[in-house]
């Protein structure tokens, strides 16, 4: 079957000029032509343009698809299986973005005075927290505080508050991260992540967002050096 510039047009939602502009770029040249000069598209050029699309899609610049639909493109189901990929990642971050306003809508209804400031918080960080974790992480690190409950979540953010007092305390202190005591406040520290689904590539994640995010310290009232004296102090417990 064959469609003409304007069929090809309503059929996959596109403009006639955008399907123009695909062929001014060599991205998507008719198979042929009508005896009157009209443009036709075979089903192979459909395929060439839902290639475009998909790549698109992906977040690909149109100059970075052209070399990608010669005779060396992958193949078409590969290419849908890519595309697929891609509008997984897109539907869980539209899940996750439900349920933070889900939790919004709970505050609202709470109310309170600093209510605007604690959203921009709460977005800046889950933006941080997207750059460093998979969403599969990031769910179990819900689901873990969840399995804690609100009194047990309460204890675990007094404990985490009073620790990072007793590292400011530490760090200002003089006391070299290898000390005896330091080890333990480390060692202590370590222990509260005890109960909460990590690896070794999770730590390490972990440390990097707590050194390179200004907004991650800043939440957890701490300077650049501090974190540096901490990590050092938890290097020398392991």
């Amino acid at each position: 079957m064959e469609y003409t510039v304007g069929d090809l047009a309503k059929r996959s939602g596109l403009t006639v000029r955008a399907l123009h502009h695909y062929e001014k770029l060599g991205l998507l040249q008719p198979s042929g032509r009508t005896e009157a000069g009209y443009r036709l598209y075979s089903a192979a050029d459909v395929q060439t343009l839902h290639r475009i699309l998909a790549y698109r899609q992906m977040g690909l610049a149109l100059k970075e698809i052209e070399p990608m639909l010669g005779p060396k493109a992958p193949p078409l189901a590969e290419v849908v299986a890519q595309q697929r990929a891609a509008l997984e990642v897109q539907l869980a971050r539209q899940q996750k973005l439900v349920k933070m306003l889900l939790r919004v809508e709970k505050r609202l209804e709470e109310g309170g005075d600093e209510l605007a400031d604690e959203l921009l918080k709460a977005m800046s960080m889950a933006q941080v927290y997207e750059r460093y974790f998979s969403a599969e992480e990031i769910e179990r690190m819900r689901e873990a505080q969840t399995l804690l409950g609100p009194e047990g979540l309460k204890q675990i953010k007094l404990k985490i508050t009073a620790l990072l007092a007793e590292w400011r305390a530490a760090a200002a202190s003089g006391v070299k991260p290898d000390a005896p005591a330091t080890i333990a406040l480390a060692r202590r520290w370590m222990a509260l992540g005890e109960g909460f689904p990590q690896d070794d590539a999770t730590r390490e994640r972990a440390k990097a967002m707590l050194k390179n995010e200004p907004a991650v310290r800043e939440a957890m009232g701490l300077s650049k050096a501090e974190v540096t004296f901490m990590n050092r102090a938890v290097e020398a417990a392991k």
